[in-house]
């Protein structure tokens, strides 16, 4: 038994198991915060994990999440550096340090989650958590790089989601003790895009929602881990029409695809007119609907007239046995990233789903998951963003279907 059980100092208090658990042996450090303006208000939240023997950052995030409580961020805070902490090294010995007592006791058994959106909250984190955690709690002064990230975003920054060797410079703090973040000029955040100059090359991912199923066709519900249904034959029009648009984009270095059955069908076509193989990413697939897959909008809100309600209200709430928003932007996100990392500056068609192109869509326009409600995107319909190396992006068209005539041939020229 680690002799860090319990800790109390005048530093803060910890509880959990330390390096001596079980697992890779790597001991990680997350600091996270949120925090709001006005309570509930604009809120954000910011994140990072350090190496626990060195210090150094090797991954950070920061984001706003709309209008929200205090508490509300702090779960985003805690949920996005889990998170980063388990795509770094799911095996690690992790140490959770936050300024928030509240969140940190609840994590740790000590209270309970009184509130319901709470407590959606806390199943997600409690879902990301590795095994034996140490929980630490800080105070605020020792928590400002995780702060500064949250309050950088509130100010205009760009949202951050870095993992490996784009976080892997260490914070600097000046002679004050407040970390880089906070003493940077505000030059150094990324600008909008439009008439300035670009920075560097663009990774430019042009989603593509596959063709036409007869789920599609009737509005019904089809996600993951129901009905891996097939394209109609007006699909595959589509798809064939997708494709000619596509071929004369110069310089497509890839073609990936959800690992969904209708995806692929599409990205095959697709690779086949660019003379490419498909990949999969796992991350795009479309989010899982539980209980809901197969019935339509109406017929839910007749069986689950609550829960339905309660999911258009809030992203972090899922269907019955499904994924909520909040959760597919996560691996939506790091998906985006893989991308990134592999492709950098070059173009990728990404054939994927409804809600992983308007979650994207969200992420490259800085506005919350729930935006996502007020798009709509047609079967085959095409969607480009353009992602810069300083973290800034581009919508440069959205939702633009393909073309195809009513006997169902694509239309040529």
């Amino acid at each position: 038994m680690s002799d860090r059980l319990f800790e109390h100092s005048s530093q803060g208090v910890s509880r959990g198991l330390s390096a001596g658990s079980p697992g890779s042996g790597r001991r990680l450090v997350v600091e996270a915060d949120g925090g709001s303006r006005g309570n509930p208000g604009r809120a954000a939240y910011g994140a990072v994990v350090r190496d626990a023997e060195s210090g150094d950052v090797l991954a950070r995030a920061a984001e706003r999440i709309g209008t929200a409580t205090n508490n509300v961020a702090e779960y985003n805070g805690l949920i996005a550096g889990l998170r980063l902490a388990r795509e770094l090294d799911a095996a690690a010995h992790v140490e959770i340090r936050m300024d928030s007592k509240l969140v940190i006791e609840q994590m740790a058994g000590r209270w309970k989650v009184k509130h319901a959106d709470m407590r959606r909250l806390a199943e997600q984190a409690r879902a990301l958590v590795p095994a034996n955690p140490t929980w630490t709690w800080v105070p605020r002064e020792r928590n400002k790089t995780a702060d500064a990230l949250l309050n950088a975003v509130l100010d205009g920054g760009p949202p951050v989601w870095e993992v490996g060797a784009s976080a892997s410079t260490p914070v600097a703090a000046d002679p004050t003790g407040r970390p880089a973040e906070e003493t940077a000029p505000a030059e150094a955040s990324a600008p909008a895009r439009g008439w300035g100059a670009e920075v560097g090359g663009a990774t430019t991912l042009l989603l593509l929602r596959h063709g036409e199923t007869e789920r599609s066709q009737a509005k019904r519900f089809s996600g993951s881990g129901g009905e891996d249904v097939s394209l109609t034959e007006r699909g595959r029009a589509q798809a064939a029409a997708a494709a000619r648009s596509l071929a004369d984009r110069l310089g497509v270095a890839a073609v990936v695809s959800s690992p969904l059955r209708r995806t692929r069908q599409t990205a095959e076509v697709v690779a086949a007119t660019l003379g490419l193989p498909v990949e999969v990413e796992p991350g795009l697939a479309e989010t899982a609907f539980g209980e809901w897959d197969g019935f339509t909008f109406a017929e839910v809100g007749q069986r689950w007239p609550a829960e339905l309600q309660a999911w258009l209200a809030d992203t972090s709430v899922a269907p019955p046995g499904g994924e909520s928003f909040e959760q597919v932007l996560i691996r939506v996100r790091a998906a985006r990233d893989r991308l990134i990392r592999t492709y950098g500056g070059k173009t990728v068609v990404v054939v994927t789903h409804v809600t992983p192109i308007k979650l994207l869509t969200c992420l490259a326009l800085d506005v919350p998951a729930r935006a996502a409600y007020r798009m709509e995107l047609p079967p085959a319909a095409l969607t480009e963003v353009a992602w810069f190396a300083d973290g800034a992006a581009s919508l440069r068209s959205f939702g633009v279907p393909a073309e195809v005539p009513e006997d169902g041939e694509p239309i040529h020229g």
